[in-house]
């Protein structure tokens, strides 16, 4: 069964029709998964980590991760677990963008909302910092202002972070 037609429950809780909060917001990063790993360890409390193929198919954590596919790290609560998706867009580079679920039936008020996305904000900022002071990490750029280093695989990339970016943070 492909991430698609199951994949809302898994991911998104019971309510396959549940929406998530869009965070615009995303960085570049040129560092290995374990230290990526750690930063999810820092801005999430509790969480399950998935691995799901560029065709939305769920592997097994153990596979290996291919140019598009995404590791997918939610917080072990509920209702509306915070979400990291970090997305291999090269052999050396991810994208990787913070997310939630909306809860069945929106926001109470629009207070509620604006508290949401600023936690969206905070959470891309904290494992920003973080991923900042590690050694190891080579490259952590905002997605607006990253460009790809050679011509050749600027399209193919920039198509990898469009599908992820509709794929995760709607």
């Amino acid at each position: 069964m492909t991430l698609t037609e199951k994949s809302w429950c898994s991911v998104m809780g019971d309510n396959p029709e549940a929406r998530r909060t869009n965070n615009d917001e995303g960085i570049i990063v040129q560092a290995s998964l374990d230290i990526l790993r750690k930063a999810a360890g820092k801005v999430l409390f509790e969480f399950n980590e998935m691995l799901v193929s560029f065709d939305g198919e769920e592997k097994s954590i153990e596979e290996e991760i291919g140019i598009g596919d995404t590791i997918l790290f939610e917080e072990d609560i509920s209702p509306c677990p915070a979400q990291i998706a970090v997305t291999k867009i090269t052999e050396e580079l991810w994208y990787i963008i913070s997310t939630s679920e909306i809860p069945q039936g929106g926001y109470p008020s629009g207070r509620d909302a604006m508290r949401a996305a600023q936690a969206e904000e905070k959470r891309i900022q904290l494992f920003k910092d973080f991923l900042q002071k590690t050694a190891g990490v080579k490259k952590v750029e905002d997605v607006r202002n990253w460009q790809p280093d050679m011509r050749a695989e600027a399209a193919d990339v920039l198509d990898i972070i469009n599908t992820a970016s509709r794929k995760w943070a709607h």
